[in-house]
């Protein structure tokens, strides 16, 4: 069983914005996440990521709160509340990793919960601690494809 993933917002966006190198391959993954039920853990500033990523490359911003407000309706998906203990380890994380903030908070619920955690995030693959299992979209979709062969 593939278990609990962590998509990292680069991902949710990269799916949307269709002019992005890995659009198509973050799209399949989604969607097969989806199709699949697989449970997703996610720091909560993924939909204000997802939003603001959008908005700032172009995106109209109603159509962009739109597609975050449909990530935060995908069955499967929790939440990682930002108290202060998901903050601490995030700080942990961050400074142990040499992580931006937001890209800490994500290392850090992929690591709380046991998660993968698929990112087009360079720094999050190179830098997350092994224990994190960091890959990028096509790794995880090639997974959840050899779980569905018998």
């Amino acid at each position: 069983m593939a278990g609990l993933f962590t998509i990292d917002s680069s991902v949710f966006v990269a799916a949307r914005r269709t002019q992005e190198d890995m659009s198509a391959v973050s799209r399949d993954l989604i969607q097969r996440v989806r199709k699949a039920g697989i449970p997703l853990v996610e720091p909560t500033i993924l939909p204000v990521e997802i939003a603001a990523a959008l908005t700032r490359t172009g995106e109209e911003p109603t159509w962009a709160a739109e597609y975050a407000e449909r990530v935060m309706a995908f069955p499967h998906l929790t939440l990682w509340p930002l108290d202060e203990y998901a903050v601490r380890r995030a700080v942990k994380t961050a400074v142990q990793c040499r992580l931006r903030g937001a890209d800490a908070l994500y290392v850090a619920a992929a690591a709380q919960y046991g998660a993968r955690l698929v990112t087009l995030d360079t720094e999050q693959l190179e830098r997350a601690p092994a224990d994190v299992r960091a890959c990028q979209p096509e790794a995880a979709s090639e997974l959840l494809r050899n779980e569905e062969t018998p």
